[in-house]
């Protein structure tokens, strides 16, 4: 293609690979969080792979998953919603799973859903109370945003239960969770809260958290966690038929999208490629964080081919295509040191948060997407 706009190359393989690894390895249903990658493209590699149960947080999310897989089961996970949404998502699309973390949402669920006044819709609902626990190992923490503590979430469940809903729990450890063990600790959170508030659930979300294998990270292989998990919910001793959930986002994708930008000019040790942080590339805005991307470069040849630049690295300054200066990566990028206008760069392991964060600004918006047999 030679292309001079940023392309999403989409690997099949491995979102087969991603998928395999947890229907193998964890206990219970995987739902993918769609907020991760919502591009139409990715949610059918998802949605190929197996992966038929979405963790959804908006209605145009909802709408997204509905029209391109009617017969998937879909769960309102996000604590906090849009005034309207939970009566939408229950009377149009047949949702029956929300999770909240305070009284005011439960009962905002309760009224917009009808259950408030009908005791056989409440039957129907199976609620999950969101607990806090400590982001022990996690890049990016959420317990600062939603959460019940042990003893407020204890009450929640006895007032769903009075209400005659099903009663659940769920966490999120946070974003590329480094340590296996934050998930046992958050299920012995779970065991407090279950013997605080006398109650037996109906289900139990693991919530997400779960790594991208990236450079610069040391992350422990995936079954360490799933093993994390499984010795946790022993523990916790819960009634055959109890439902078991995950929520992975960042594992389901990371692996399965690379992007292809171009480099527009060099400068030095600066270039100007075709992408940035308000498209693909949001995640180099983010000043602390420590991973790094794949990286290869591969320039023309005079034959009209494409060759790979291999050889000596150095460290270049890397500005995106918009006319703001802030649009500049946070982190240098160690590349081949002949780099030069007109050459590709190309980032792997991008398929998590890359065009789920894009935006048009100043008219730049890639869209363009590919498959490849690549692995």
């Amino acid at each position: 293609m030679r292309p001079a706009m940023p392309v999403y190359a989409l690997i099949p393989g491995a979102f087969q690979v991603a998928a395999r690894s947890f229907r193998e390895g964890f206990a219970g249903q995987t739902m993918y969080a769609v907020k991760a990658n919502h591009a139409a493209p990715v949610l059918d590699q998802v949605y190929a792979a197996g992966i038929k149960h979405f963790d959804v947080a908006s209605i145009p999310e909802v709408k997204a998953v509905h029209e391109r897989f009617p017969d998937a089961a879909m769960s309102f996970m996000a604590p906090v919603r849009l005034r309207g949404a939970a009566g939408e998502a229950h009377r149009s699309f047949g949702i029956r799973d929300f999770a909240l973390d305070s009284d005011a949402e439960l009962q905002t669920i309760l009224r917009e859903t009808g259950a408030h006044a009908d005791k056989r819709i409440a039957q129907e609902l199976t609620l999950y109370v969101r607990l806090s626990v400590p982001a022990d190992g996690a890049l990016l923490e959420l317990a600062s945003k939603f959460g019940a503590i042990v003893e407020d979430a204890a009450l929640l469940l006895g007032a769903i239960v009075r209400h005659g809903a099903r009663p659940a729990l769920t966490f999120h450890v946070g974003s590329q969770c480094m340590k296996a063990e934050a998930y046992t600790r958050a299920l012995a959170i779970c065991g407090e809260v279950i013997a605080r508030a006398g109650v037996t659930i109906a289900a139990l979300d693991i919530g997400g958290g779960f790594p991208g294998y990236y450079r610069n990270v040391i992350v422990p292989p995936l079954t360490t966690y799933f093993d994390a998990i499984n010795s946790g919910i022993r523990a916790l001793n819960l009634p055959a038929g109890t439902l078991l959930h995950c929520e992975p986002g960042r594992a389901l994708v990371a692996d399965g999208l690379s992007l292809i930008t171009q480099v527009m000019i060099r400068r030095d040790h600066t270039i100007f490629i075709n992408d940035g942080i308000y498209g693909s590339l949001n995640e180099y805005a983010l000043k602390n964080w420590p991973v790094r991307y794949p990286l290869r470069v591969f320039g023309p040849r005079p034959d009209g081919g494409i060759v790979e630049k291999q050889g000596k690295t150095e460290l270049f300054k890397v500005f995106g295509p918009t006319c703001d200066t802030l649009d500049l990566l946070h982190y240098q990028l160690e590349i081949p040191a002949g780099i030069a206008a007109d050459d590709w760069v190309v980032f792997d392991k991008l398929g998590a948060y890359s065009c789920a964060l894009r935006t048009a600004f100043n008219g730049f918006f890639p869209d363009t997407f590919i498959e490849t047999e690549a692995t």
